[in-house]
């Protein structure tokens, strides 16, 4: 499957898309001071167990980035998931890199020690597996995607969702009503999921 990003204008390819037009949810456009696309981040999973409580925690919005890479988090979230994480991974360094935890360890034997992370974002969930949100630096390192977000003031408290996020997300932008679509892309079928909260499969 050619995964080669590309951009459409007027419409968009529902064979890209897993269960077609179906599979495509529309959200409204969060306003956020940034006046970027976003979402509402409500809440955040570790597998079933959440790391920010729908309706309790503060929500955050969801800035769509996708001019990054990254996948950021507001910092009192990470911490949470960091720390289940080296539950996990005694081992896993969380310090010595200014942006990634790491360890000394290949990524196909870490991804089996930990869990799906999900992001409740606009009344959906979207879950990564593991391997999505690892990266391979060789064969004795891997580096977690998913990080701190470090920007300044208030912006510290920004869910980032990036490349790392999106390549797995066919993505619709309609400007004249101000709302974003998304369904899971053909090529990451079985490695991401989209539910409504509290029916995980």
């Amino acid at each position: 499957m050619n995964e080669t990003p590309y951009a459409l204008f007027g419409g968009y390819n529902s064979t890209q898309i897993v269960n077609g037009a179906e599979g495509l949810k529309t959200f409204k456009n969060f306003a956020n001071w940034l006046g970027t696309w976003a979402l509402e981040g409500q809440g955040m999973y570790y597998g079933a167990q959440p790391m920010q409580k729908p309706g309790e925690d503060t929500a955050y919005p969801a800035i769509i980035d996708t001019g990054s890479s990254q996948l950021s988090i507001p910092p009192d979230v990470f911490d949470k998931i960091q720390a289940e994480w080296q539950k996990a991974l005694p081992k896993l360094d969380c310090t010595s890199d200014k942006t990634f935890c790491h360890i000394a360890e290949g990524c196909d034997s870490v991804a089996p020690k930990i869990k799906p992370v999900g992001f409740q974002m606009s009344d959906y969930v979207f879950e990564i597996n593991p391997q999505q949100y690892l990266y391979k630096a060789n064969e004795n390192k891997c580096y977690f995607v998913i990080h701190k977000c470090r920007l300044p003031g208030k912006n510290k408290d920004l869910f980032l969702i990036g490349d790392a996020f999106l390549r797995h997300f066919y993505s619709v932008y309609d400007f004249d009503n101000d709302q974003i679509s998304l369904g899971i892309n053909v090529h990451s079928k079985g490695q991401v999921s989209m539910y409504k909260p509290g029916e995980r499969p």
